[in-house]
Formats: structure tokens, C-alpha cells, sequence
């Protein structure tokens, strides 16, 4: 394919305003003027030595070649004034006066140059920080980030357009920290006052995020950082920036709840799987509540009503019911949705109860269950429905991946205990098969499976679960040998009363 080869587009010459023409052609005017006078007139005095303003004009009219030029052609009108007037005559006082004005030339057009160019790097610096700032206002813009300058103890501010605009400030106004406090959300205006007040009082770096209330009443979040500066009287002046981060504030909130509603249709697809497990365990104890009953009609019925057999039989009653009435309990308590409550709980309660639920799914797989209960409470700070859920998740996964397995003992051991970096830590072993090398890395990803059936999601929002709680979850595993699921929690400082 031929290509055509582009074409050099010249860039635009900048336009010479007609002020600078005339400015230029009364130089070339005033020179020929000087030339003339120099050249006819006999005065006994160095004329050309004002061929010194038209150099110095030059510096405004031409760039720093054009100022040489000027200046070299000066002193060529200098000599050509002299010979035409004095001829050969290179003693006589006359070429002194014309030594002298050459003399003025030179220095002034050295003068002329130098000042030339610093005014040219002037220029530059200044056409640079004008680009830097149009950057840095492209750059703030599409950030949604402003600068602020806040000066202690006058509390005068500095604000650049992007801060005003996240504010909403007239470009008239000039905002100052009782505006800007002003904007605040009435439920963050006592924190954000004590934190400047704490951050001036201590010398200290200010951060935080707040809400502000705009005109149409819509609220944005913003987040502050701000560092302490002195300027040279030593005054006291913080720099910093401000985010616009309502758009990631409702984008968090938009993937929690998207996040709960799929922990919350995870386990009830988890109760689902455990339907006959959930029969089982209320058949139990409704079965027992209709023999008892049976049984205590019976003793009613006798010659002699037995009222010991009877109030026996009432009380095992009462026990079942009870029962029954803790499995409904603790499954409606996994169905149901609710928000998160992160309160201080016991996590040895929450695992005794969450194996309760699955006792029936461990007897159908023949496992036999090691746990021995620690002595002492294990204080987190969680919610416990999120909790559960997370620990009958790795429970399910162990035994399924032991389903497989044919003339070995089924074993799942549950490690509860401390950590060691104080954490409560749980551990879930089994000796299944385990979890190959290349699994290891993505087991916690979303929509990763090894279930031929599997969506991929359990593990992930195991993850997502521990994650909010301020703690962490990891596999470990050795191919034939089985698998290890642990995750731990901050031990919770407060214990409820």
C-alpha cells in the first residue's frame, strides 16, 4: 500500500501589532536623523553617541538578533559619518569623539543584549508558569481536587478555583474558615472546628473527611489534607487539598449493599443446600415432643394417674420445644436480612452455634469432628450472623471436599485459640485431597471454583466478610494431604457485661 507522506504544516507567525511598526520605522527614522546630523553638521561634539537611544529602543522592538543588528549597523553610521566628513584623518580630536561614541555603542549594545536576555528568560519563566498553573487547574479539575491555604491565628484562606467550585463559593466571595465552616454538615461541624483547634494547639498535620451542605440541598463528601507550614516572619500556615470523594463515597455504598445482598442470597442458597440437614433437626425434637405427649396420656390415664411421670413427661416437653425453638431461631436468624452490627461477641459461641446447624450435614458425611473448647472467652468485635455464615461456609467446603473420599477415616479438626500477634484466630483442617499449588492464589477470587457445580462466590464473600471486620483469611494446603482454611480477628478489648 503506497502511503502519502505528510506534510510539513509551518506553524502560524505571531501577528506584529501596527504599534510596534511605527515604534520600529521612528528607530530607523531617529538613526538616520543622528547619521545626518553627525555627518553634515561641524559641531565639535560626539553626536553618534545617541545612536545609544535607538539601541536602547531596539531592546523593546526586536528580539536579541535584531538588537545586534542595530547596534552593529550604529556603528557603522558612526565610522561612514566620520569618513565622509573628516576623510583619512585618523589623529585629529574629531576620531577621538568618534572612538568615544563607538565606545558608548558597544557598551550599550553589551548592556542592551544582557538585559535582552534576562528579560527572554523572564518571559519564559513566566509563559512556564502560566502553562503550570493552567495544568495544575486541568489537572485539579479533573480530579475534583482544590487547593486551600489557611493562616493561624487570623485564619485568613487561600482557595484555588477547583476548591471553590466543590464549595460552591461566588467567584466574587472571598471564603474564609467561618464560610467554609459554614458550609459543613451541622452533624460534622463540632468535629471539623475541634480538629482545627487540636491541629493548631499541637503543631500538627490536619486530616479529615466531612460532609458539606450545598445551595439545592444535596450534600457532598470531602476529605482535607492539610500539612504546617511557617513562612519566613515566622507565621504559622497550613497548605493542603480537598477531595470532592462523593462519587467513591456512593460507589463504597453502592458495592456494600451490593455486597450484603449477596451474602445474604448466599446463605440462604447455603440453607438451601442444608434443607434436609435444617428437616432433620426440627423433625428431632418434634418427633420427641409427640412421644412424651403419648407417654404422659398414658400415665394419665391409669387407676392412679402418676403426676411424677407426668410432670417428667411435661418437662421433656418443654426441653424439645425449646430445641425446636432454637433451630427456627438460628435459622431465621441466617435468612434473615438485616444490616451489619459489629457488637462484642464471643467467637467460640458463634462456632458452637454454627456447628450446631450443620451437625446433621457432618453425620451424613460420616465426619468425624475434633473441637476442643478453649477455656476462656474469645472476644471479637463482629457481627454475628456474618460470622456464622463465614464459618459454616469453611465447614461445608471441608466436608464436600472429603465426599470423595473411599477406605480413609473422614476427619475435620476445628483450632480455636490466640494468635500470634494477639489476634483470635479459627482454624478449619481436613484431610481431603487438598488444594493443588496453582489453586492456592485465586481460591478467594471471585467466580473461582473447584465444584463442578460451584458459583465461585463463597469463598469470596468469606473474604469480603473478614475484610470489614478488620481481619484477614488464607488457605494452606499440601496435594493429598488435605486442606487448612484459618482466618483470624482483632481481639475485642472491650468485654460486654
Amino acid at each position: 500500500m503506497n502511503t502519502v507522506p505528510a506534510a510539513k504544516v509551518a506553524a502560524p507567525r505571531a501577528q506584529i501589532p501596527p504599534s510596534v511598526w511605527l515604534l520600529r520605522l521612528g528607530a530607523l527614522v531617529l538613526a538616520l536623523v543622528i547619521f545626518l546630523i553627525d555627518w553634515l553638521s561641524s559641531l565639535d561634539v560626539a553626536i553618534a553617541v545617541l545612536y545609544v537611544a535607538v539601541i536602547l529602543m531596539s531592546g523593546d522592538l526586536f528580539s536579541r538578533a535584531g538588537v545586534a543588528t542595530v547596534s552593529l549597523v550604529c556603528g557603522l553610521l558612526t565610522l561612514a559619518a566620520f569618513l565622509f566628513s573628516h576623510g583619512p584623518e585618523w589623529l585629529v580630536p574629531p576620531f577621538a569623539r568618534c572612538l568615544v561614541s563607538l565606545c558608548a555603542i558597544a557598551i550599550t549594545a553589551f548592556l542592551a543584549l544582557k538585559n535582552k536576555a534576562a528579560r527572554d528568560a523572564l518571559q519564559e519563566q513566566v509563559h512556564l508558569l502560566h502553562r503550570s498553573e493552567a495544568f495544575l487547574a486541568g489537572a485539579q479539575r479533573l480530579s475534583q481536587t482544590g487547593s486551600i491555604g489557611l493562616k493561624m491565628p487570623s485564619a485568613e484562606m487561600y482557595w484555588s478555583d477547583e476548591a471553590r467550585r466543590i464549595f460552591q463559593f461566588d467567584d466574587h466571595l472571598q471564603p474564609t474558615l467561618e464560610y467554609m465552616i459554614g458550609r459543613t454538615h451541622p452533624e460534622d461541624t463540632d468535629d471539623l472546628k475541634s480538629l482545627i483547634e487540636q491541629a493548631y494547639a499541637r503543631h500538627s498535620n490536619m486530616e479529615a473527611e466531612f460532609r458539606v451542605l450545598m445551595s439545592d440541598g444535596s450534600c457532598k463528601f470531602v476529605r482535607m489534607l492539610a500539612r504546617q507550614v511557617h513562612d519566613a516572619s515566622g507565621d504559622c500556615e497550613y497548605i493542603g487539598a480537598l477531595m470532592d470523594v462523593t462519587a467513591a463515597k456512593n460507589a463504597e455504598e453502592a458495592l456494600h449493599r451490593s455486597q450484603s445482598q449477596l451474602a445474604h442470597v448466599t446463605r440462604v442458597t447455603t440453607l438451601g443446600e442444608m434443607a434436609a440437614s435444617i428437616a432433620h433437626e426440627v423433625n428431632q425434637p418434634l418427633s420427641a415432643i409427640t412421644t412424651n405427649a403419648e407417654a404422659g396420656l398414658r400415665w394419665l390415664n391409669r387407676e392412679v394417674p402418676d403426676l411424677g411421670e407426668v410432670r417428667s413427661a411435661i418437662e421433656r416437653i418443654k426441653s424439645e420445644a425449646h430445641r425446636a425453638s432454637e433451630v427456627i431461631r438460628r435459622i431465621r436468624a441466617l435468612s434473615r436480612k438485616t444490616d451489619p452490627k459489629h457488637v462484642p461477641i464471643d467467637l467460640q459461641d458463634v462456632l458452637q452455634e454454627s456447628v450446631a446447624l450443620v451437625r446433621r450435614e457432618i453425620l451424613r458425611h460420616r465426619v468425624n469432628f475434633e473441637f476442643k473448647p478453649v477455656s476462656e472467652p474469645m472476644w471479637v468485635r463482629g457481627d454475628k450472623v456474618q460470622l456464622q455464615q463465614v464459618i459454616i461456609n469453611l465447614l461445608m467446603n471441608a466436608m464436600q471436599a472429603m465426599s470423595g473420599m473411599h477406605g480413609k477415616a473422614r476427619t475435620l479438626s476445628l483450632v480455636l485459640g490466640n494468635a500470634g500477634n494477639g489476634d483470635v484466630s479459627l482454624r478449619v483442617q481436613d484431610n481431603g485431597p487438598g488444594i493443588s499449588v496453582p489453586n492456592l492464589p485465586s481460591l478467594f477470587n471471585p467466580f473461582f471454583t473447584t465444584k463442578p457445580e460451584g458459583m465461585g462466590m463463597g469463598l469470596s464473600i468469606c473474604r469480603s466478610i473478614i475484610d470489614a471486620h478488620g481481619g484477614r483469611i488464607w488457605a494452606e494446603s499440601e496435594l493429598g494431604h488435605g486442606a487448612a482454611l484459618s482466618f483470624s480477628l482483632p481481639a475485642c478489648e472491650q468485654i460486654p457485661s
